[in-house]
């Protein structure tokens, strides 16, 4: 954990990519996730992983639309990244009869309550979320979307999770909200807060993941 005064000498952006390097590797080699991308998981577990991150997602936009007005948190409301209508098609098509049925994870349900919580006591946090799963699915989305298809042979109508439309330069859009996050309008305190809350969105992503690979497999 960075000393206080490193977040007036350090960039903003490399100091969370920095103190949060060990959780970003575990959360792409563990669990769940790690057999998917070995080609080992099923088509069923996939639509129901993606299931899960509907919950979250929406948890997220829901709780970042209540704030519209907030003077930090509307740079940080961007529908055209959005994920949880596209998530709820993915689910409904690669679930089929089983979508009514599923039962999500424990992990799940206690990372929208962390979500729902904080939009409450501190709504700023909430863009420690948004930062974590939306420049991961920027950055690895592509490579996910073609493992998925290649390995799994998963229709199109599947996939909606990994398109985004509404972004014609998603490098652009990556170095935007970069942009953004190091000019975000935090008091250093509030920015420990904020790293923090980085590390704990990791923790429950690979929760998610290792449950579901508990419970599955």
């Amino acid at each position: 954990m960075k000393k206080e005064d490193d977040f007036m000498d350090m960039n903003f952006l490399k100091t969370i990519q920095s103190d949060t390097k060990k959780l970003h590797d575990m959360a792409e080699n563990t669990g769940f996730i790690k057999r998917l991308v070995d080609g080992n998981a099923t088509i069923e577990t996939y639509g129901e992983y993606i299931y899960n991150l509907y919950f979250v997602y929406k948890a997220i936009e829901d709780n970042l639309r209540k704030h519209e007005d907030n003077e930090v948190l509307k740079e940080f409301i961007t529908p055209e990244v959005f994920r949880a209508e596209s998530l709820l098609k993915d689910s409904k098509f690669l679930l089929g009869d089983k979508f009514n049925s599923i039962e999500i994870c424990d992990s799940t349900k206690v990372f929208v309550n962390r979500l729902n919580e904080l939009s409450k006591i501190n709504p700023n946090l909430l863009v420690a979320h948004a930062y974590t799963r939306y420049l991961a699915d920027l950055f690895g989305g592509r490579t996910i979307f073609e493992i998925v298809k290649s390995k799994y042979n998963i229709d199109n109508k599947g996939l909606n999770y990994y398109v985004f439309d509404q972004i014609q330069d998603l490098k652009g859009f990556v170095m935007m909200y970069h942009q953004k996050l190091n000019l975000i309008k935090l008091a250093d305190e509030d920015k420990k807060d904020f790293l923090n809350e980085v590390c704990l969105s990791y923790v429950f992503n690979i929760s998610i993941s290792n449950e579901l690979e508990y419970l599955r497999f």
